[in-house]
């Protein structure tokens, strides 16, 4: 990967009538989105004229995409996170993860534990095996200080595993 960002180039450019509001990228190279059609789907970026293949779909936008190992973790605005088998294309589990919508979701890399953020303002720890809720993060206030609700729009967690990060609409 470029050490500069000057240096970055286009290398394929594709239009699809969806919105895509999420990429997840497997350590075998496949690439997956999240739509604003309620898909979750696979593209083959290397394809001469990549086209969507729906892995499966949410109630509303999704809006978070994750790969751990050899599943696919999907969030939406349905407020629920859907797990898929990418090889047989098929759901495996899906979980009321959270009450307000679901805005991004990510896994750790090496693919023991999702992350998932939402407008409820709780960042919840998944195991990415079984779905079991492990942890909740509640440290985000639910109103800024303008009065206005607020929302948790992003999730990281670091390299090793050991530290999560999530950000609100107040910064």
């Amino acid at each position: 990967m470029p050490t500069k960002p000057d240096t970055l180039k286009s290398f394929k450019e594709f239009s699809t009538k969806a919105a895509v509001f999420a990429v997840a990228k497997s350590a075998a190279g496949r690439t997956f989105v999240g739509t604003s059609e309620f898909q979750v789907a696979e593209i083959d970026l290397a394809a001469a004229k990549p086209e969507l293949k729906e892995l499966g779909a949410h109630q509303s936008y999704v809006t978070g995409v994750a790969v751990a190992g050899p599943v696919v973790v999907s969030g939406g605005y349905d407020g629920r996170l859907i797990w898929w088998d990418a090889e047989k294309r098929i759901q495996i589990r899906a979980v009321d993860a959270h009450k307000k919508w679901v805005r991004r979701v990510r896994a750790s890399r090496d693919g023991k534990f999702i992350l998932s953020v939402a407008d409820d303002m709780v960042g919840r720890v998944w195991d990415a095996a079984t779905g079991k809720l492990m942890h909740e993060l509640r440290a985000h206030a639910e109103i800024t200080p303008h009065h206005f609700p607020s929302m948790l729009h992003a999730c990281a967690i670091s390299g090793d595993g050991k530290f999560i990060a999530t950000g609100d609409k107040v910064g």
